[in-house]
């Protein structure tokens, strides 16, 4: 026999005993199990944080909301424009006092309160009359709307999500 047959057998029994031998196999099945296991970990951790959020606007919204049910602010046909405002900016400090993540003032494309009002057959009509003109109806109801919008950052890059989440929290309420 040739030196470079016996290489080739002694390489052949090498690689067959390596394949028969299962003294590893356990620790790949672990790592491999194992990281598949923490990356599913981490995306529930992720994806609770953002429902949490989620649940935190809500919560400051609802309180808002029965911060203007309590106070009765003075907003719709009854009240004049610089009352309706300083009211609307109290109802939106209730917002940001309940909540534990806004900054001291989101502005309005985060934070809106608004007010509208309807007729009872729920066409929307103008909650203050312009001198001269006549209401839609007498009987009209004034309503009260809280939206929150907010962004959140997922702490890794998913496949099919996108890099910003965007929540929005929204509560109405009629207030005569």
């Amino acid at each position: 026999m040739s030196a470079s047959l016996l290489k080739h057998i002694f390489s052949v029994r090498i690689m067959l005993s390596a394949l028969r031998d299962r003294s590893g196999v356990v620790t790949v099945e672990t790592a491999i199990i194992a990281s598949v296991l923490s990356g599913m970990a981490i995306g529930i951790v992720d994806f609770s944080l953002a429902y949490s959020r989620q649940s935190e606007m809500s919560n400051a919204v609802r309180a808002g909301v029965q911060f203007a049910l309590v106070r009765r602010p003075s907003i719709g046909p009854s009240a004049d424009e610089q009352e309706s405002i300083i009211s609307l900016q109290t109802i939106r400090q209730a917002v940001i006092n309940s909540s534990g993540f806004l900054e001291s003032d989101p502005g309005i494309e985060k934070l809106d309160a608004s007010i509208f009002c309807q007729c009872p057959d729920t066409q929307p009509v103008t909650c203050v009359s312009e001198p001269g003109v006549a209401l839609a109806c007498t009987n009209r109801r004034t309503f009260l709307q809280i939206t929150l919008k907010n962004d959140y950052e997922p702490i890794f890059n998913y496949p099919l999500v996108p890099e910003t989440i965007k929540l929005e929290a929204s509560n109405s309420v009629r207030l005569n």
